[in-house]
């Protein structure tokens, strides 16, 4: 094996993603999914591939476009057997969609908020079965919602009815909860990982209807 280049490597707290060609190709659920493999370690794609339990040449398309729109790169080049292989790493440890893109009075603008939830759910969806696959989540017990366990699957979606200055304690305390458990930019393998998807948000289907006189 030799080493033909090495070049050290550390992703960007967060990366804006404002343009639309860029989005379409970050909101696919497999590139999140090897976006996020690569996040805290470089990888081949023979490593992606393994992890994802997919074969190699069904990921080379999508890395090339991950590449070229900068949302991974090139850290390190080697040369096995005279066969080139590129390690790859995320640009940044997460990635933010300008609003710009999502607005309603944006050319579409209603598209684009579909795409980057669908790819969001997807995502979420296949790495919820994963787990369950991988015996990580225990669908096989009973649960009491008060007494979780480290294997607990908590699916709630519900809504709550508050003035705006409750609203805001709640966003506020619910943010300060995430930075107080939040890694960082820190990535520690000893400990076992857990993903969370979180969505607080003013609700029309919860509007209180007005009463009839």
């Amino acid at each position: 094996m030799n080493n033909t280049q090495s070049s050290p490597f550390k992703p960007v707290s967060e990366m804006m993603v404002d343009n639309l060609e860029t989005l379409k190709v970050l909101a696919d659920p497999l590139r999140l999914q090897i976006v996020k493999l690569l996040a805290f370690t470089p990888c081949t794609v023979k490593q992606i591939a393994a992890q994802l339990k997919l074969p190699p040449t069904k990921l080379y398309y999508h890395i090339k476009q991950l590449e070229e729109q900068a949302l991974i790169q090139v850290v390190d080049t080697r040369v096995i057997s005279g066969i080139i292989e590129k390690q790859y790493r995320a640009a940044a440890m997460s990635f933010r969609v300008s609003r710009d893109l999502l607005s309603p009075d944006s050319p579409g603008g209603q598209e684009n908020l579909n795409m980057v939830l669908m790819g969001i759910f997807e995502e979420t969806r296949d790495d919820i079965q994963k787990s369950i696959q991988a015996g990580m989540i225990d669908l096989t017990t009973p649960e009491e919602p008060d007494s979780p366990t480290p294997h607990s699957l908590m699916l709630w979606r519900g809504g709550m009815n508050l003035t705006e200055a409750e609203a805001t304690e709640f966003h506020r305390r619910l943010k300060a909860l995430l930075d107080e458990f939040d890694n960082g930019d820190e990535f520690d393998k000893s400990k076992p990982s857990f993903g969370f998807l979180l969505a607080f948000y003013p609700s029309v289907s919860r509007h209180t209807p007005h009463e009839e006189t």
